[in-house]
């Protein structure tokens, strides 16, 4: 299943400013999303979305946060979708939380050893 999107992540929400334009990485963040099949209308719609969600990161928001939000701004991106361009964003202009975006997160409330 192909999924279109007009990606929209507000960048004011972020607080950070995207940084500077580097078309080769941008190239390569469109081309990844491509190869998942994420479609989107706007590729620096796309783009400031994907720096939008590193902003969020990297003021320490939980990644499970980013990518509700994500998925909430974009109806044509399912929870599952949107983890896929969290992580992909972060490949491409946040490698240093890579892992973090591909990380499920953990459960708050773990369950007591059994005993």
């Amino acid at each position: 299943m192909i999924a279109v999107v007009a990606v929209t992540l507000a960048v004011v929400c972020c607080g950070a400013s995207p940084a500077a334009a580097d078309p080769g990485v941008d190239a390569s963040f469109l081309d990844a999303l491509g190869k998942t099949d994420i479609t989107v209308k706007s590729e620096s719609g796309a783009v400031k979305a994907a720096k939008a969600a590193c902003g969020m990161m990297q003021q320490g928001r939980p990644e499970l946060d980013v990518i509700q939000l994500v998925s909430r701004q974009n109806p044509g991106l399912d929870t599952t979708r949107a983890a896929q361009f969290t992580a992909i964003a972060a490949s491409a202009y946040c490698p240093q939380f890579l892992q973090r975006a591909e990380q499920p997160a953990a459960p708050s409330n773990p369950a007591p050893p059994a005993g």
